[in-house]
């Protein structure tokens, strides 16, 4: 069996990032993958600017104990201004112009308003309250690099400096399969013997998420031949997935298709959960044969086809890893394997503390379900104590700290 690292880098090697690139508007380029730096049209802030409410002034129109100015006009958001006289003020709204003349800002709740007059207490420094043109972003900057991931974050950043368009790579196109005579679709009747497919439909999110054009290629029962046909399909797409069908039961047939049409990289990888985990080729399209138990299933997409198709769209696959204190103790009689622990995660004396769940199934999806992150139990290692160092790596992006339901966990 390979160790995970290695099989990990195993894939990468093999997925060759795709040439294709597209424009697309920046609104919609969120999740994308830069194939392209992007350069700004424009400064951030284009001009100089108003951070505040207040009033525009010289500074040295006034003494050290201040004094009164008149104002001469006023200054919105939008408003092209005129010069200021000298020995006079603006009034001036947060974000509007500078007008040609004024050094500083002073903010209105420092200012006593008058009769056409501004009344101030002290001589503001220069360049008091004024954003100034470029101190963010110069024009022509470049704003991010090829392989970065457009954030929505950067999305504001793009549209600030001018940038209505970008290059992005090309959306794999993945079909998902699930295997098994067994399965039926969740809403369908229950029927002796049957269980509802979750994985199908777990996979065609994470997929999503990650911007590719998920496909569903639906369920596929333990029939040779109509596997052999759903697969012959699918080989048109960028990659297939597939889940259930390549332990060494009877009726698992996805290693013997695989090995007819396409090619096998390798089979077993030494993870729990996770262990028969198959990486090749079918046709033109790359291969990841997951197991069918769904926390399985979970794992092995994350730990390796999450980051071979960031790869095939020109991106750099990160695992963001941190340390936590244990919550209680974790033992283990065999170290062969890099274990992958679901946890919930809490603050607790401005420690981050990761609790292992007390029930660890490769069936167990709704406990998976509560989890906020994994702890990494490396190959060799045969547990922790409660208050030992460990490592987590988060399951999603969007997990959110809380009380665990009521369910034993």
């Amino acid at each position: 069996m390979l160790a995970v690292e290695d099989a990990r880098n195993r894939v990468l090697q093999e997925i060759v990032s795709s040439p294709e690139s597209e424009t697309v508007p920046t609104a919609d380029a969120a999740g994308r993958y830069l194939t392209e730096a992007p350069l700004a049209r424009v400064g951030s802030p284009a001009f100089d600017n108003s951070a505040m409410d207040g009033y525009a002034l010289r500074a040295t129109d006034l003494g050290d104990d201040g004094g009164e100015l008149p104002v001469a006009f006023t200054v919105a958001a939008g408003d092209d201004p005129q010069a200021l006289p000298p020995g006079a003020c603006a009034r001036i709204m947060t974000g509007a112009a500078i007008p040609s003349g004024a050094d500083s800002v002073v903010m209105q709740e420092k200012v006593t308003a008058l009769e056409g007059r501004a009344r101030f207490g002290e001589r503001p420094a220069v360049g008091s309250n004024i954003r100034g043109s470029g101190e963010d972003v110069h024009p022509n900057a470049r704003l991010a690099e090829p392989g970065e991931r457009i954030s929505p974050i950067t999305v504001s950043a793009l549209a600030t400096a001018g940038v209505g368009t970008v290059r992005v790579a090309r959306r794999p196109c993945v079909a998902v399969l699930s295997t098994g005579s067994e399965l039926s679709d969740p809403g369908e009747p229950p029927a002796p013997g049957m269980i509802y497919d979750s994985n199908r439909f777990a996979l065609l999110a994470m997929l999503r998420q990650i911007g590719v054009e998920a496909v569903d290629g639906g369920r596929v029962p333990d029939d040779l031949d109509l596997l052999r046909a759903s697969m012959d399909s699918a080989a048109q797409y960028d990659a297939v997935i597939t889940s259930g069908g390549v332990s060494v039961g009877e009726f698992d047939h996805v290693k013997r298709i695989l090995e007819e049409k396409g090619e096998i990289g390798f089979w077993k990888v030494a993870i729990k959960p996770g262990k028969p985990f198959a990486f090749g080729r079918l046709g033109g399209a790359y291969f990841f044969g997951l197991p069918g138990n769904p926390v399985s299933s979970l794992v092995t997409f994350q730990q390796f086809v999450r980051p071979a198709l960031i790869h095939w769209m020109g991106g750099t696959p990160v695992s963001v890893r941190v340390s936590a204190m244990a919550g209680s103790e974790y033992q283990r009689p065999h170290t062969s394997r890099t274990e992958f622990l679901r946890a919930r995660l809490q603050w607790d004396g401005g420690r981050l503390v990761a609790s292992p769940l007390t029930r660890q199934g490769s069936g167990m999806i709704w406990g998976m379900s509560r989890a906020h992150a994994y702890i990494v139990v490396e190959a060799g290692d045969h547990g922790f104590q409660a208050g030992d160092p460990v490592v987590v790596e988060p399951i999603s992006d969007w997990c959110s700290f809380g009380e665990p339901q009521s369910r034993g966990e």
